[in-house]
């Protein structure tokens, strides 16, 4: 029998959670939101807040279908993916995952490219790295994640790949936890084998350890 993935375990357990609770907000949003939007035409301040309830909506039914796809196991669907809005729906999801001691940022530097890839398996591989970094921190800490593209100069032409790093710092110095922060990334490492990407484990210094995933650039318009 073959074992189970202990990464593929983690993403299921949290986003059996989170889509249970999207799947009930949903649901009562998209059953309201037409009926309110028809009875505040008249009122332009209200239609406006209808507005953003329903943007809400599209933004929580395509996180939950992209998790969805990847806890069913459906085969990769790669697109040209802008990762300004994916690692912004990342954090969304991160942040009541992890809890308040945990302090998790995202930023995209200047003209990086979109990157060819299935985006709902990038945003399950850096779920279930930050939550994996997050079971090495007894005290807390700080999970950065920010994309790159390395090759790219700021006013010229994107770069040929981009380089997203994820890194994790504890409050608590344990040098043995910290190495330890990212024991196993095999679910990560066949994803960007697939992807046509690379995968790099850095050195952890002190209290701090981070991990570099290479995705190629994408040639087409972001799907």
């Amino acid at each position: 029998m073959q074992d189970v993935n202990p990464g593929l375990a983690i993403v299921g357990q949290v986003a059996g959670g989170l889509l249970h609770d999207f799947n009930n907000i949903l649901t009562v949003i998209t059953g309201t939101i037409d009926i309110l939007a028809q009875a505040v035409e008249d009122r332009p301040e209200l239609a406006a807040v209808a507005r953003l309830i329903d943007e809400a909506a599209t933004r929580g039914a395509r996180l939950t279908s992209q998790l969805l796809s990847f806890a069913r196991g459906r085969p990769p669907r790669p697109c040209a993916v802008e990762l300004s809005e994916l690692l912004t729906d990342v954090g969304r999801l991160l942040r009541p995952t992890l809890g308040t001691e945990v302090e998790v940022m995202t930023s995209v530097g200047t003209n990086v490219p979109a990157v060819f890839v299935d985006p709902g398996q990038l945003m399950a591989a850096l779920l279930c790295l930050a939550i994996t970094a997050r079971n090495g921190m007894d005290g807390g800490g700080t999970i950065d994640i920010e994309a790159i593209s390395p090759d790219s100069p700021a006013d010229g032409p994107p770069g040929r790949d981009v380089l997203i790093v994820l890194r994790a710092s504890a409050h608590a110095a344990d040098s043995a936890q910290t190495a330890a922060m990212f024991h196993d990334v095999r679910m990560v490492e066949d994803f960007v084998k697939r992807s046509n990407g690379r995968l790099a484990l850095k050195e952890a210094h002190g209290q701090a350890a981070s991990v570099e995933i290479v995705l190629p650039r994408a040639e087409r318009d972001p799907c």
